[in-house]
């Protein structure tokens, strides 16, 4: 049977509430001899923490909440998560905690939310990717609980970990210029997101500025996902006249447009030449392997969980937003002289 408190005390010949003091860091404070005098007990008898009892003590349940950007399983299954997380759970180890992901959220269910994070279960909360103008942020009850976000947008008073969306869409699209790509198309993600409005914008403010061509049936939603690329891809690549290239806001509608031109008969990079966004495992495991634009996603989740830990130690938290970087690969190339069209 493994040690208790009470063994400990009864080897000591002390009480039970001094062993906890000292196991547990307080909430009193235990003299330098005595609290080496129970680690070593401890240890001699083979104690095990218990983490609930400390928390009881402490008020610490050393666990982050992590708030997925959906509710459905595709949330869950989506490159970017999993990306995410990875970085949230590795640097989570490093500070000690554990991850709880809640799967509940959504809009028009505040209360029943705040009564979950509320019950004693997480330190403090990340929230993923949330949708714009989401009301849990109004809540009153949701500033007892540090929480932090990813992917969000910069006007709220919540701290942010982003990345430069809109540089990492200029550069793309320098890229495909500097390729002599004039004729570009764009698949653009969800327009609730931070992420699909910052990509959108700066898509339309580059191609304005460089005095290229927007054409709105080359523009088009493909919902972040492959199957939208995937519908979006038909959409594009069925009229009389296509672009030369086409930016794909997330990688996932990149691998979906693939996908839909080979099944087209139309060759990438040859006819259309397809720029991503993220840099996802998936960029890299489809034929042909997609240039795409560098989003640190696993930086940026270790990133919140710093945040977080120093929000919950009462310490100052500032936004911060990652570079980008182009990852040239061989979706992208010069345009073929039977596919150039000038205005």
């Amino acid at each position: 049977m493994a040690a208790t408190i009470k063994d400990i005390a009864r080897v000591l010949n002390i009480s039970t509430s001094t062993v906890s003091y000292a196991l547990n860091g307080g909430p009193r404070t235990v003299p330098e001899g005595v609290k080496a005098r129970v680690l070593a007990t401890a240890a001699d008898l083979g104690y095990r923490p218990n983490r609930l009892a400390k928390s009881m003590v402490t008020g610490k349940t050393s666990t982050f909440g992590i708030v997925p950007p959906g509710t459905s399983i595709l949330a869950a299954a989506s490159p970017y998560f999993q990306i995410v997380l990875n970085g949230i759970l590795s640097a989570a180890d490093e500070v000690d905690h554990d991850v709880l992901i809640f799967t509940g959220f959504r809009d028009g269910n505040e209360d029943r939310f705040i009564d979950n994070v509320l019950d004693g279960r997480v330190d403090g909360l990340i929230f993923l990717a949330p949708p714009k103008g989401t009301q849990i942020f109004a809540h009153p009850e949701l500033t007892k609980v540090p929480h932090v976000m990813t992917n969000c947008w910069l006007d709220c008073s919540v701290p942010a970990i982003n990345c430069d969306n809109e540089a990492g869409i200029r550069d793309a699209l320098k890229y495909l210029v500097e390729l002599g790509h004039r004729d570009i198309g764009m698949l653009y993600g969800k327009l609730d997101l931070d992420d699909g409005i910052q990509r959108h914008a700066a898509f339309m403010e580059f191609m304005t500025d460089a005095q290229l061509p927007i054409r709105a049936e080359w523009i088009k939603d493909g919902d972040f996902t492959p199957a939208g690329g995937y519908t979006a891809a038909y959409s594009l690549l069925t009229q009389d006249r296509i672009p030369t290239a086409v930016m794909c806001c997330n990688d996932e509608m990149a691998v979906g447009f693939v996908r839909a031109a080979a099944e087209l008969k139309i060759s990438v990079p040859d006819q259309i030449s397809v720029v991503g966004f993220d840099d996802s495992p998936m960029a890299s495991s489809v034929h042909p392997t997609i240039t795409t634009m560098r989003q640190p996603l696993e930086e940026m989740g270790r990133a919140a969980v710093l945040a977080l830990s120093a929000l919950i130690s009462g310490l100052p938290v500032r936004n911060q937003t990652f570079s980008t970087r182009l990852i040239v690969r061989a979706s992208a190339s010069r345009p073929s002289e039977d596919t150039k069209t000038h205005d």
